[in-house]
């Protein structure tokens, strides 16, 4: 197995999670830190045979590291996470645990979050969470987060026309499901959120991440289809955030009211849609 760990903007989570990872307990698995960030701030990475840092653009965004990892990982199954999570103190042996035979291609855990965070980390876990806390049962499932997931390489690779973009997980479980194989979620999989981005770093992630999304959407539709969602795009952020209350209240570990939580939530969730839309209208233009 290959461990992925995409590091933006997070080193200061490193030294904790190789203390939770213990690579030296492993030599069978292989460790890879994707990382922009210069080689002075990657000083808690360890000096050992299975742990190497690919280096990548000082702008990568977390799906392109992620690819960078999957190309470079030399095991058939590589687990997927990043410097922004720390691994429970099993993670490892659970991820080895995992079979992943037959038409399962993947698995994914529990996403939590740290006791007495900030604001912005709180809220940032929520937009992009919410959906994977540990109440969520396991069994079956139609989405994870690649934050804390366990893939069969071999499934990522035959579509390289997606992974050219990036490791963007939804575009991959669409075709996955689409194949008739299956993914799964397992709440004894945990990782714990620890958020390092500053409220300016997340809306510059969330708008360049939306732009990405709304081009891998626009491709798949019709120029009417586009049109209509360019013209729409100003429902955005209501039918987002209501997704967000809706399964925050369904959790119901989380009160989300007129406060600051919902101010940044709704700040955060402007810079994807507006993201969003730019790549439409991008998509759009390059077929005029």
């Amino acid at each position: 197995m290959t461990v992925i760990v995409a590091e933006e903007m997070a080193s200061a989570n490193l030294e904790e999670i190789f203390r939770h990872l213990q690579p030296e307990k492993y030599p069978c698995v292989e460790f890879l830190i994707c990382s922009g960030s210069d080689d002075s701030l990657l000083d808690a990475v360890p000096d050992s045979q299975n742990v190497r840092i690919i280096h990548a653009q000082s702008d990568s965004r977390i799906p392109l590291l992620w690819r960078d990892g999957i190309r470079a990982a030399q095991a058939d199954k590589v687990a997927l996470t990043t410097a922004h999570c720390i691994p429970s103190q099993d993670w490892i042996k659970q991820l080895l645990a995992c079979p992943l035979e037959g038409g399962q291609v993947a698995v994914g855990g529990a996403i939590e979050n740290i006791e007495n965070d900030t604001v912005i980390g709180r809220v940032i876990y929520l937009l992009r969470y919410v959906r994977y806390t540990r109440s969520r049962p396991s069994g079956r499932a139609d989405d994870l987060a690649a934050d804390n997931a366990l893939y069969r390489k071999a499934d990522i690779l035959a579509h390289e026309d997606l992974l050219e973009a990036g490791f963007w997980e939804p575009s991959f479980h669409q075709r996955f499901l689409a194949e008739g194989k299956s993914m799964a979620f397992d709440n004894n999989l945990v990782v714990v959120h620890r958020n390092c981005y500053s409220a300016k770093q997340f809306i510059q992630q969330r708008y360049s991440h939306g732009v990405e999304f709304g081009m891998a959407r626009a491709k798949t539709m019709s120029t009417p289809k586009r049109l209509t969602m360019i013209a729409l795009s100003p429902l955005i952020p209501l039918v987002f955030t209501r997704k967000i209350i809706a399964a925050a209240r369904r959790d119901k570990q989380f009160n989300l009211g007129l406060n600051r939580d919902m101010f940044w939530l709704l700040v955060f969730v402007l810079a994807w849609s507006m993201g969003e839309t730019v790549g439409y209208v991008k998509r759009q233009a390059s077929q005029s």
